[in-house]
């Protein structure tokens, strides 16, 4: 497992290494250092400390990191070692309120990070559950009143959508039974010490192997979560920090039936355990940067809330609890495993469908829409960023990149004047895009068209029609949908010709049609006027700048039918027509029609 991951995905050592002995039944042996020795030891750490501090030491955040950073090999102090005569090393057969004992913790101050051994006591017993103190934090920051409240909520009570089910029950319901690998007791340790670094909880598999089993990883042999006892996300007993239990609680199930799922997938569900608890994380960060690929994992903010999300959107619209169980059951991985998991269900759906509607739900969150895909029951999410705005058309070969399954958002205003939007896209080839329109009107509910794109070109084009209000906007999505090709992809937009205002009149019960194509052109474009019966004296068709200049004036013939009228992109000088917006009229028989034409560089 790649160093750089955090906290709970401590996996180095997924399987009992072969001829490894098998999990003994509670000893811990300890290894022990005389006390100068000890002293030393401590000694050096704080000289480390001091000398790493400009560069290591972590800045105050305003948002604490969810997990602990992993111990990496080479940027770890020593081990600081307990040599107190007497002192427990190991649990008594059946803990109880009072029994002290040795544990290793991993610390982060004095720095660098390193492993201590420290005295913790339980504070707290339940049916499920020992809450475990260290003993310098106990009535400093950890009070009884926090260990009866925290007990209460792994047991009895949440303050969400189960209020009478604790957190025990919610997670093991939801995601499966937990472990118990060494020490042949079904209680969970809760065990709460000052981390020295600005982070709310962690759960390290290599508790679940025999000491000296994982390299560069000590192990307490037993099933335990690990909190931070000086959180800045608040005490002990707040609603945020009993949440960030039942996040790590469902890491330590996660790693039971599916110890290498991808950390997006994990982090994912373990952020809905906190929705199930009833203390979701703020919806903050992702919406801000919605180009952030779901599927990659670098433990930053918004990556706890693009996965948090997805998860959740997943668990409303595709079968509840049933599939989040089938998801950590699941033993293929990412993707593939989403997609087993939707084939087991009986959907349809592809996991591109179904991230190719969330990005539209995550930017319209209004399950009023359609069938109520393009929304969430379960959570108001805040507005999400537009990467540009455009007011002024016609907008011409736009290049951007957008992240393998990630999301762009373009705003499109001013579009009353255009009363028809033509937007045109064109992705590499060799990659795999999905693109909508949504049209917010003012006074009509929103509509959503989703751009039919070739599949060997991954290019489209998507008239939205119904632009009347000046309030009325578009906003065009642009998805990722893949996991290789370029990135790149061009947009186009301006004004439908086939949506321009009419000036028409009957003529035999007919009426006078312009078209013009292509528009936008390079070159030249070909004008045509449609109508019905007979009609008196010649059509023409004349070409106005965006003044109103008239730019070139072309005729043809009267009669029934049609004409047909060339312009080859010159003004009556002969001089190329500058790039730009230029205004149609056709006339024929004292009818009239307006069109617009786009002409590119």
């Amino acid at each position: 497992m790649d160093a750089s991951r955090f906290g709970f995905a401590l996996r180095p050592c997924r399987r009992r290494p072969a001829g490894a002995p098998g999990p003994p039944r509670r000893g811990r042996g300890r290894r022990t250092l005389p006390a100068a020795m000890v002293g030393l030891t401590l000694l050096a750490a704080l000289l480390a400390g001091t000398l790493a501090a400009p560069a290591s030491a972590e800045a105050p955040r305003a948002v604490p990191l969810r997990d602990v950073p992993r111990p990496v090999p080479g940027e770890m102090g020593p081990d600081v070692l307990w040599s107190e005569p007497g002192a427990r090393l190991a649990p008594p057969p059946d803990p109880q309120v009072g029994d002290s004992w040795i544990w290793w913790l991993w610390v982060h101050f004095p720095m660098p990070p390193h492993w201590e051994q420290r005295q913790c006591t339980v504070r707290g017993v339940s049916d499920h559950a020992y809450v475990v103190v260290e003993d310098t934090q106990w009535n400093v920051r950890v009070h009884q009143a926090d260990v009866d409240l925290i007990l209460e909520r792994w047991e009895n009570s949440s303050i969400g959508p189960y209020p009478d089910q604790g957190i025990y029950a919610i997670n093991s319901a939801a995601f499966g039974e937990p472990p118990d690998e060494l020490d042949n007791d079904p209680r969970i340790y809760i065990l709460w010490f000052d981390f020295g670094i600005n982070a709310d909880g962690f759960f390290f598999s290599s508790d679940q192997f025999p000491e000296g089993a994982t390299p560069d990883m000590h192990s307490n042999e037993c099933e335990v979560l690990y909190l931070n006892s000086n959180s800045s996300g608040g005490g002990p007993s707040s609603d945020y920090m009993i949440s960030v239990i039942a996040h790590e609680f469902e890491h330590m199930i996660h790693w039971k039936y599916d110890p290498d799922e991808a950390s997006w997938v994990d982090e994912g569900l373990a952020e809905l355990a906190m929705w199930f608890y009833g203390r979701p994380d703020v919806i903050s960060g992702f919406n801000a940067n919605p180009d952030n690929s779901l599927i990659v994992w670098n433990g930053n903010w918004s990556d706890y809330i693009k996965t948090y999300l997805w998860s959740l959107y997943f668990y409303e619209r595709y079968g509840g609890h049933p599939s989040i169980y089938s998801v950590v059951h699941e033993p293929l991985n990412s993707i593939a495993g989403y997609e087993a998991v939707l084939d087991l269900h009986g959907y349809t759906e592809s996991f591109a469908d179904v991230f190719a509607d969330w990005v539209v739900a995550n930017y319209l969150d209004d399950a009023s829409i359609g069938d109520g895909r393009f929304g969430y029951q379960g959570a108001a999410l805040p507005p999400f960023n537009a990467a540009y705005t455009f007011t002024a058309y016609p907008v011409i070969d736009f290049a951007r990149t957008v992240n393998y399954w990630a999301a762009d958002y373009y705003r499109f205003r001013n579009v009353s004047d255009l009363g028809s939007l033509r937007l045109e896209f064109d992705g590499a080839d060799n990659n795999r895009f999905a693109v909508w329109a949504l049209t917010l009107h003012s006074a009509e509910p929103t509509e959503v068209r989703r751009m039919a794109l070739d599949p060997a070109t991954q290019a489209g084009v998507l008239d939205v029609p119904g632009l009347a209000d000046p309030a009325d906007e578009v906003i065009l999505v642009v998805a990722g949908i893949s996991s290789a090709g370029s990135p790149v992809y061009y947009i186009d937009a301006g004004a439908s010709p086939a949506a321009t205002p009419e000036l028409a009149g009957a003529v035999g019960g007919g009426e006078l049609r312009l078209e013009s194509w292509p528009s936008p052109t390079r070159d030249g474009a070909t004008l045509r006027l449609r109508w019905e019966g007979p009609t008196a004296g010649p059509a023409r068709v004349s070409v106005h700048d965006s003044e109103g200049r008239l730019v070139r004036l072309l005729r043809g013939g009267g009669g029934s039918g049609a004409t047909t009228l060339l312009w080859d992109g010159r003004t009556s000088a002969g001089s190329l027509a500058a790039p730009g917006v230029y205004y149609l009229r056709g006339e024929v028989g004292g009818l009239k029609r307006e069109g617009r034409l786009v002409r590119l560089p």
